[in-house]
């Protein structure tokens, strides 16, 4: 698995911060990648971009946006 981040443009003012988890096959968390975007859409695109497949969840900061299984 390729851990390098797609091109993620640079937290504007008013960004929202956002983790991405990625899920073990037991559903615990094996990493994590924090980043900030505009809005839910946006970090929606951008996390699939990192997702290669695997189970996933984003977080924004205490709110589950979106879960890929």
């Amino acid at each position: 698995m390729q851990n390098d981040p797609p091109f993620i443009p640079p937290p504007s003012k008013g960004g929202v911060q956002y983790r991405l988890y990625f899920l073990a096959g037991d559903g615990h968390i094996s990493h994590a990648h924090e980043f900030h975007a505009p809005d839910d859409a946006t970090a929606i695109r951008i996390a699939e971009g990192w997702r290669e497949g695997q189970a996933i969840e984003l977080w924004s900061p205490d709110r589950k946006v979106k879960a890929w299984p």
